[in-house]
């Protein structure tokens, strides 16, 4: 594979560890390892539960040449793209890093599980990661499932960086094995309250949020903002898999909101689009991330989207030259555009080669020290600098839908 452009300018990239789920009670196998990496064997995991206390594996640093880093993707379940994208993001990342000599004069390996995009699968495909002796692992991303298997990590003893973004992951847990590779729902969800207010100048807000861990956090933030700036607002919530929504946008309707922030999955963000474009909801819209990947996006004409804004990560129409060498690559690589979740663990690996490579050392416990020193460290999805709290990102892109497609306007630092 050729050597990527951008990395002639910048010596250390970052890269993508994809954000996804557990699923049901399948585990990493032959037929869901990408090309390449190495195929599991479904009897090694756990049926579920907590990891029962074993030996530590040995780890890759004394076991083998090669450095083996875990994947935890939703191959199969309710979204499958979003698995094969970031199976694709952190590939991609590592090809690029072992033709130019790998980490620290050895090449690295990924170790794929799918984690199905459910509690029991992930938990399954975590213990599985665990057992193969790996130095670090990349993903999940669904939060819940995150909270299901951080203890197994903390239990194995190695770094895992999470495309997951609930508060809870900070405020419920202190586990200093898990690492926040995107903006957390704290920065997102209060970028959107900023947004609609001060850009927008919108002086009554309707939430509309999925009453999962993912969309109540961001709720919470949200309702906490405008209360402390005297700025009225109206909550409606529904659950994952509804497919009526009807009763919850008249309600917004009618108590006049002159914006409403949306903050749920990907399939209930497609039917709210609809929803509302159908029943007449006509304001502004600030959407979390789901409406700007082409997995959702595409579900939805592209009149639904008139007037949708969305907080997010990414964007390929960001005109910076980083940016744009990685699409051009990830183009070249698989014909497709790049989105959330490939340039979420395509930038992660990076970050976990950096630091490698400043503790010069793949022993985990000194590259959980050196990740937790990262400063400035610039990547595809961002700037990485750790806080107290092992949160790497701190700002957010704001988008406008135009024809259908995510349209950059501009990244905003959010204090946290």
């Amino acid at each position: 594979m050729k050597k990527k452009t951008w990395m002639a300018l910048v010596s250390v990239m970052i890269s993508v560890s994809l954000l996804v789920g557990c699923g049901s009670q399948t585990t990493g196998n032959a037929d869901t390892q990408a090309p390449g990496t190495q195929a599991a064997d479904s009897s090694a995991a756990g049926a579920g539960g907590e990891q029962k206390e074993q030996e530590k594996p040995e780890t890759a640093d004394s076991s083998s040449d090669k450095i083996l880093i875990g994947v935890s993707a939703s191959i199969t379940g309710s979204a499958p793209t979003n698995g094969l994208r970031t199976q694709q993001g952190a590939q991609m990342a590592v090809d690029e890093i072992n033709e130019a000599g790998g980490i620290l004069g050895r090449q690295v390996e990924l170790y794929v599980a799918d984690d199905g995009g459910t509690q029991d699968t992930g938990i399954n495909a975590t213990n599985l990661i665990a057992s193969q002796g790996v130095v670090a692992q990349v993903g999940p991303t669904l939060s819940g499932l995150a909270l299901a298997v951080e203890e197994i990590v903390a239990n194995a003893e190695y770094p895992m960086l999470v495309g997951a973004t609930s508060p809870k992951l900070v405020t419920t847990i202190d586990n200093q094995w898990l690492f926040r590779v995107r903006a957390s729902d704290v920065i997102q969800a209060k970028l959107a309250a900023v947004y609609a207010t001060e850009n927008l100048n919108c002086k009554k807000i309707g939430l509309f949020t999925n009453s999962n861990d993912y969309g109540s956090g961001a709720r919470t933030i949200a309702e906490e903002y405008l209360t402390e700036k005297g700025i009225e607002f109206v909550s409606e919530s529904h659950n994952t898999g509804d497919t009526d929504m009807t009763s919850q946008v008249l309600k917004l309707k009618d108590a006049g909101v002159d914006c409403v922030i949306v903050w749920t999955d990907d399939a209930e963000t497609a039917l709210a689009a609809r929803q509302f474009y159908d029943l007449g909801l006509d304001v502004p819209v600030i959407g979390s991330t789901s409406i700007s990947t082409p997995q959702v996006n595409g579900l939805c004409q592209p009149e639904w989207l008139d007037n949708w804004y969305s907080c997010t990560d990414f964007t390929t129409s960001n005109d910076s030259e980083l940016i744009q060498n990685f699409v051009k690559d990830f183009q070249e690589e698989y014909g497709e555009d790049p989105e959330l979740y490939a340039v979420t663990y395509y930038s992660a690996i990076y970050l976990l080669k950096d630091a490698m490579e400043r503790a010069g050392s793949t022993d985990s416990t000194q590259i959980r020290d050196a990740l937790a020193q990262t400063e400035s460290l610039e990547a595809p999805i961002g700037t990485y600098r750790a806080n107290d709290k092992r949160e790497m990102i701190h700002g957010g892109t704001i988008c406008k839908m135009a024809d259908g497609k995510a349209e950059y306007l501009e990244y905003v630092l959010v204090d946290d």
